[in-house]
């Protein structure tokens, strides 16, 4: 088995470092190609028609070969599908373990998210996985709880799409019983913009936000992590938004 590592949040992100000690235990060969520094919310964004560079990385893993590049995560996952493994494409893409949620509508913006929705492009499966505050010891045991999750829908149920992990920061065990399979909601935030000023004195302001998760309907993947349940969402790329063609057809062409 051949995996593929990718994540928004840098090479040297202590997300990546894990999964890739754990994945390394179970397949064959571990490719990573990840951004040379932070990248997130890089959403689907592609560097067109610019120089970049790609570095090769000494990894301790005998079975892992590594490499950064000054790019987006999706940079990342077509210099591999594209170049690097052109003729050695990888059976699995996995994306993280990014550092925060990436929860309901946040997938939009999400540059973990966005590798995984490479997956489909090139008829690989892909995993996107978050854990809400980066802790080693949850992180490792996520790592773990993927590689199950892996094994059991894509490798035995032939799953070939998009599959979003997301695990609480604190409560909730990391098992297969307590993960539930649920849709995304809209992620709310309250103070998303913050006005202040720089080093000059002169106004700025910066998007941020904090996270409010009390008006997401109960069956959601936010109110579920809320409750301290490991949430899985099967995503797709493909936007059409198919109940409205017909309404769609109907209006455009005037068949009242």
């Amino acid at each position: 088995m051949h995996i593929l590592l990718t994540n928004d949040d840098g090479i040297t992100a202590k997300g990546l470092s894990i999964l890739e000690e754990v994945v390394a235990t179970v397949a064959d060969k571990v490719t990573v190609v990840a951004p040379e520094g932070q990248r997130s919310a890089a959403s689907h964004a592609m560097s067109i028609n610019k120089d970049l560079y790609l570095k090769r990385i000494a990894s301790p893993l005998h079975n892992v070969t590594k490499y950064s590049l000054d790019g987006t995560p999706v940079d990342c996952v077509k210099t591999a599908m594209e170049f690097i493994l052109k003729k050695d494409r990888p059976d699995l893409i996995i994306s993280g373990i990014n550092n925060g949620y990436n929860l309901g509508s946040d997938v939009l913006y999400s540059g973990t998210v966005s590798a995984a929705m490479e997956g489909p492009y090139y008829l690989t499966p892909a995993v996107a996985v978050s854990i809400g505050k980066m802790n080693e010891g949850r992180a490792r045991q996520t790592a773990k709880l993927v590689m199950q999750l892996i094994e059991r829908v894509i490798f035995t149920g032939k799953f070939p799409g998009i599959l979003n992990v997301n695990v609480p920061e604190k409560k909730g065990d990391i098992c297969l019983e307590n993960v539930v399979v649920a849709p995304q909601t809209v992620q709310f935030y309250k103070n998303v913009i913050v006005e202040k000023k720089d080093e000059n004195g002169d106004s700025c302001i910066r998007i941020v936000g904090d996270i409010d998760m009390s008006t997401a309907p109960t069956f959601s993947d936010i109110a579920n992590i809320k409750a301290g349940k490991i949430t899985v969402t099967p995503l797709r790329w493909q936007q059409t938004a198919t109940a409205a063609m017909e309404t769609g057809d109907r209006l455009i062409f005037h068949k009242y």
